[in-house]
C-alpha cells in the first residue's frame, strides 16, 4: 500500500513538472512573435513641412506584414492600411507570389521567380552575383521576406514600385553586405497612354576594384556615386520617362541604411517643376507577444 502511494506521488510530481515545463516552453515559443515599429517621414516642399507617421507590424514568420499610415491631423487615427501576404507555388519550388492590398482596393499580385543568378519580378529581371543570389534565395524564397525583395527593387525602375512604397521606409529589417552586387536590371514597363506599348530598358551596374558601387546606367536612367563622409554615402540620380524627368540627390546612412532625398521633378504636360526634400526619423521598435488590432492606438507602444 505504501509502495503504491509512493509511486502515485512520484508520478504526480513528474506530471506536474512536465506540465510546468511544457507551459514554459509554449510560453517561450509564443512570446516575442511580433516586431512593431514606428517611423516618421518628413517632407519639406515650398518651405512647408509635413510629417507622416507610419507603423509596421512584422511577424517572425513573415506570413502577413501590415503597414499603417496615420492621419496627418491625428497620429492616433489610422488612415490607410497596407497588407503583404505570400503564397508558395507548388509546381515551382523556385517561385512564390506576394500579394499587396491597400485598404479596400483590389488585391494585386507580385510574381517572383529565381533562375540562374536572376530574380524575376513580374516581367522584369534582376541579375545579381552568386553571394547575393544565395542570400535572396534564403531570405525571399525560404523565409518569405518581402522586405528583402523591396530592397532589391529600391531603384524604382519597375512599374510595380508603388506597391513597395510602404516598405521603403527605414524599417531596419533588411541586410546589406559589401559583397552583394546587383549587376543588371531589365525592365518592361507599360505605357500608361496605350494598352499595347511597352517601354523596355536595361540598366547595368559597375563596381570598383574594392567592390564599391560606382555607377548604374541605362537609356533613361543614371545613378553615380558622388561622395561619402563618415556618416553618409551620396548618389546623384537622373531619370526620364514619357511623362516627366527628375534629378535626385540621395543620401544613405551607412549605419541604418535609411535614405534621405532632395528631388527636382518636371512634368512635361504642364511644364511645371517641383522640388522637395524627404527624410525619416530614427526608427523605434518593440517586440510584443500578441498582434495589435488594426484600430489600436499604436502610440501607446512608444
Amino acid at each position: 500500500m505504501q509502495l503504491k502511494l509512493k509511486n502515485k506521488i512520484i508520478t504526480t510530481v513528474i506530471l506536474s513538472f512536465s506540465t510546468l515545463l511544457l507551459s514554459f516552453c509554449v510560453s517561450k515559443m509564443t512570446s516575442e512573435n511580433y516586431t512593431i515599429a514606428w517611423v516618421q517621414q518628413i517632407t519639406v516642399e515650398n518651405g512647408e513641412k509635413t510629417t507622416d507617421n507610419f507603423y509596421g507590424i512584422f511577424p517572425k514568420n513573415n506570413d502577413t506584414i501590415f503597414i499603417y499610415k496615420a492621419a496627418e491631423d491625428d497620429p492616433k487615427r489610422i488612415e490607410k492600411q497596407y497588407r503583404y501576404t505570400f503564397k508558395k507555388t507548388p509546381k515551382n519550388t523556385n517561385a512564390l507570389d506576394f500579394y499587396y492590398k491597400e485598404d479596400t482596393q483590389p488585391e494585386e499580385t507580385i510574381r517572383v521567380r529565381f533562375e540562374k543568378n536572376k530574380v524575376f519580378v513580374n516581367d522584369d529581371s534582376y541579375t545579381v552575383n552568386e553571394s547575393y543570389y544565395k542570400f535572396l534565395m534564403q531570405k525571399v524564397l525560404q523565409e518569405n521576406s518581402v522586405l528583402e525583395l523591396a530592397a532589391l527593387t529600391k531603384d524604382g525602375l519597375g512599374d510595380y514600385q508603388p506597391l513597395f512604397e510602404p516598405l521603403s521606409k527605414n524599417w531596419g529589417q533588411t541586410k546589406s553586405e559589401k559583397g552583394f552586387k546587383l549587376l543588371e536590371i531589365a525592365t518592361k514597363n507599360k505605357n500608361n497612354q496605350t494598352d499595347s506599348q511597352f517601354f523596355q530598358q536595361k540598366v547595368t551596374f559597375s563596381y570598383g576594384k574594392q567592390g564599391d558601387f560606382l555607377k548604374a546606367e541605362g537609356e533613361n536612367y543614371k545613378k553615380t556615386k558622388a561622395k561619402a563622409n563618415q556618416k553618409y554615402l551620396k548618389y546623384d540620380i537622373s531619370e526620364t520617362n514619357e511623362r516627366s524627368s527628375s534629378e535626385i540627390e540621395l543620401y544613405q546612412n551607412k549605419k541604418t541604411l535609411s535614405d534621405s532625398v532632395s528631388v527636382r521633378w518636371e512634368q512635361f504636360s504642364t511644364a511645371k517643376e517641383y522640388s522637395f526634400i524627404k527624410y525619416q526619423s530614427k526608427l523605434q521598435k518593440k517586440i510584443i507577444s500578441q498582434k495589435p488590432k488594426p484600430d489600436s492606438d499604436f502610440t501607446k507602444f512608444f
